[in-house]
């Protein structure tokens, strides 16, 4: 009596029964192995439960992780960038160092030639002695030639003949007429 539709039972040592039905073995156990696994099958699903929580866990770890790395690498290609910036900045200043250098040089020779204008300004236009002039600097120098042009001090005239000031001036050539004048000048030089 082998047909498809008939059931073949097997009992087996451990007092289960396989049941074979349209090709399949079916297993039927006793209640009290099923309490035994249903036990271990809580057992089983807290330890999987556990396993899933380290396993969020470790994800979470690892994703904290890879942004780290993320971040370290962007930090270092942004370092890398600024490196190859700051050798053309180093240049550039290197260079503006140097330019600086020559106008610092320029400027210190400008002030002492200034410094001299103005100490011979002072000598020979308002007749301050040299000994006054000596260990001053340029701002004080300046002080001086202002103070002198705001009290309204003038400075000595100038004397143009050569003859180191003497008796006459202006006063005495007033109203002569270009041939006396030149008559003088004959006179003078004998």
């Amino acid at each position: 009596m082998t047909d498809e539709n008939t059931q073949a039972y097997t009992v087996n040592g451990d007092g289960s029964i396989s049941v074979k039905m349209e090709g399949k073995t079916i297993k039927y156990v006793l209640e009290s192995d099923l309490g035994a696994v249903k036990v271990q099958l809580k057992d089983k699903e807290s330890e999987v439960s556990k396993l899933q929580v380290e396993l969020a866990g470790t994800n979470t770890k690892y994703d904290t992780a890879h942004q780290e790395v993320l971040q370290e690498r962007a930090a270092k290609e942004l370092l890398e960038k600024d490196a190859k910036e700051g050798l053309a900045l180093k240049t550039k200043v290197t260079e503006l160092e140097t330019k600086m250098a020559d106008i610092t040089k320029v400027s210190g020779e400008t002030a002492t030639k200034l410094t001299e204008q103005l100490k011979s300004i002072l000598k020979t236009s308002y007749k301050i002695d040299d000994a006054k002039l000596v260990d001053k600097a340029l701002p004080e120098l300046e002080q001086i030639h202002n103070a002198l042009q705001l009290t309204g001090v003038m400075p000595a005239p100038a004397n143009y003949d050569g003859a180191g000031g003497g008796s006459g001036g202006a006063g005495s050539l007033e109203g002569k007429s270009p041939l006396a004048l030149a008559t003088m000048g004959f006179d003078q030089k004998k």
